[in-house]
């Protein structure tokens, strides 16, 4: 290295030019973005279908909740009425007891008879302690299902004299369209379909698009001299080459997961035409027995009245008009009890086709 020598000294000059600084700043923002990508056009397709199938899902699952509930309210009322009818029951048998006990101690019937009511009498007491038993069962049953606390106190407020009309037979494409959990496989199937492409879009590139601004200052003193500013665009293509066959074996993965679903799709196909058929059998006979049920009811209504005549002209004893309270009574819960057998048929139907009807109206 050769200095200048200075003319009048002659010594040697040197000048000392700084190549760094005490305090360097920079700060780097960058910015990217997909411009162009098979992946990110299936995954957002793929999110409508999965809300289409979370929306499907939550209905089907509303629907049986809602059914479950409607059926614990009509049983309950149904026990309640069993209750009411086998306390009749216990009253009619304790009664009967006393009447011939009576008798017995005036020698007018046999110890026998006065064992035979005696036995009615007592067997009609646990009989209405089950059937209370039961109602308390029941109702504790529907409190879990909505939600109340069970040491809280509830009126049932209904009755099972109303009930809708029978529905008639639909084909299983009908009941494909409204069916929900039927239309959630629908929607899975082509989410598992949609699965299958974006596993493809990883043998395709993708274009992305950057922007990087750099800013750089450098100083003795804590002061922003010497800055420098620049940006930077970008454009990057990634094309994939090889991926060891993780692609080809993800594809397979999500192609098997599609047939998969489309099994199950076709199995409940069958279900569904099966379950339509059995629900309509059963609510056919339930509707059967209704209407052979309500003609009891009247013919034993009609007994009864006749029985009450006969006791005011005293043609009749207090056992006969007691017991043709009872037989009416039982009629009209064999009457009760088709209709609830029918309603809980019928509540099944609306699930099975995705209907609403019955809580429309009642």
């Amino acid at each position: 290295i050769i200095f200048p020598i200075n003319p009048l000294t002659g010594a040697e000059e040197r000048t000392l030019f700084p190549i760094s600084f005490k305090n360097e700043y920079a700060m780097n923002a960058v910015l990217r973005q997909t411009l162009f990508s098979f992946q990110a056009g299936y995954a957002i397709q793929a999110a409508r279908y999965l809300n289409k199938l979370t929306t499907n899902t939550y209905e089907f699952t509303r629907q049986q909740v809602y059914s479950g509930v409607k059926s614990a309210f009509y049983g309950a009322l149904l026990q309640k009425e069993v209750w009411r009818v086998a306390q009749d029951s216990e009253k009619s048998a304790l009664d009967n007891y006393k009447d011939i006990k009576f008798k017995f101690d005036n020698g007018i019937v046999s110890e026998f008879e006065l064992l035979q009511s005696e036995a009615r009498g007592q067997s009609s007491i646990p009989e209405a302690s089950r059937a209370k038993r039961d109602y308390q069962l029941s109702l504790n049953n529907l409190k879990n299902l909505v939600g109340i606390p069970i040491e809280e106190e509830i009126v049932l407020t209904g009755s099972l004299d109303r009930f809708p009309a029978l529905p008639e037979m639909i084909s299983p494409e009908e009941a494909y369209e409204t069916r929900a959990d039927y239309n959630a496989l629908v929607w899975e199937k082509k989410l598992r379909e949609k699965n299958v492409s974006a596993q493809r879009a990883n043998f395709y590139p993708t274009l992305e698009g950057s922007a990087t601004y750099t800013y750089t200052a450098a100083s003795d003193d804590f002061a922003l001299d010497n800055d420098n500013a620049n940006i930077i665009l970008g454009l990057s293509l990634n094309i994939p080459i090889f991926s060891g066959g993780n692609t080809i074996a993800q594809v397979r993965r999500a192609s098997a997961e599609v047939d998969k679903v489309t099994t199950r799709l076709n199995d409940s196909k069958r279900t569904i035409q099966i379950e339509l058929n059995n629900l309509h059998l059963q609510m056919r006979e339930a509707f059967e027995r209704i209407n052979a049920g309500q003609k009891a009811v009247i013919a034993s209504r009609r007994a009864f009245e006749i029985a009450e005549t006969r006791m005011a002209n005293g043609l009749a004893t207090q056992l006969e008009l007691k017991d043709s309270r009872l037989a009416m009574d039982q009629a009209q819960l064999g009457y009760y009890s088709a209709i609830f057998d029918y309603l809980n048929a019928f509540f099944a139907w609306e699930v099975a086709t995705g209907r609403k009807g019955f809580d429309n109206e009642y």
